[in-house]
């Protein structure tokens, strides 16, 4: 009996998740925003696919700024690979995005990831994914 009222609960618990916005990493304007590589391995480690299975992921590549500078040229596209130097508040997110392919058994998912916000925020799974 005890063992069904724990299991009761945590079942409750995780169904009170909330879910992600809708698009959450899905484009490079709303990607997921961790510190560094070891941010983005965690990030990626801890996805699930909708029936439970590990998430397979490959780093597609760079897909370049969150937002396309008007000067390609601004100094502000180096300034921010500091990963130690937060946004100014009104600054456009100019940081390098990588998005990764991410493989479950039935779909196939293209992830963005930005890798210079330190120390970052918890990030919640895209769509279709889960922890």
């Amino acid at each position: 009996m005890r063992r069904l009222l724990l299991l009761a609960l945590a079942g409750c618990a995780h169904a009170g998740a909330p879910p992600s916005p809708p698009g959450f990493a899905r484009s490079k304007e709303r990607a997921a925003e961790v510190c560094l590589p070891p941010g983005v391995k965690a990030y990626l480690g801890a996805l699930r696919c909708a029936g439970g299975a590990l998430a397979q992921t490959k780093r597609i590549g760079s897909v370049g700024s969150r937002v396309t500078p008007s000067d390609q040229n601004d100094p502000r596209i180096l300034l921010q690979m500091d990963p130690e130097r937060p946004l100014q508040p009104g600054e456009p997110d100019l940081h390098i995005v990588d998005a990764f392919e991410v493989r479950c058994p039935h779909a196939t998912y293209t992830v963005f990831i930005d890798m210079y916000h330190c120390p970052s925020l918890p990030q919640p799974p895209p769509d279709g994914l889960r922890r």
